[in-house]
């Protein structure tokens, strides 16, 4: 699956726990597209840059807080305003689930990017 969304504002937690992300425009994700964690590459408009990176779509019930599409790149944080990016799924990494903590998240993500790194090392 592929899809372009556009760059919106987000609320700065990821920077805050130690992982920055884009967020995107929930109305331009597909509806088809199931809540989870997923690896995937990204095309940055209008760079056109693409980089690997791991994609959160969905509730956040450690934060008790609605549901976001948020990418973190894994080997670069582009600095540049960004209008829009292309997302292409490559897979599912596991569901949303929730943590006792912010700093076991924190353990979790660590682990996604690691797997994330893995699958997209063959692709």
């Amino acid at each position: 699956m592929q899809f372009t969304a556009s760059i919106i504002k987000g609320s700065g937690r990821g920077n805050r726990i130690g992982t920055p992300t884009m967020n995107l425009n929930l109305e331009q994700v597909p509806k088809e597209l199931e809540p989870g964690i997923y690896a995937c590459r990204c095309q940055l408009k209008p760079e056109s840059w693409e980089l690997k990176a791991v994609l959160h779509y969905g509730p956040r019930p450690v934060f008790k807080d609605t549901s976001s599409c948020e990418v973190h790149f894994l080997d670069i944080a582009p600095t540049a305003t960004l209008d829009s990016l292309t997302v292409e799924i490559i897979q599912k990494l596991r569901e949303v689930q929730d943590f006792s903590s912010v700093e076991e998240l924190q353990k979790q993500i660590q682990r996604d990017i690691a797997e994330a790194r893995a699958i997209l090392k063959t692709c």
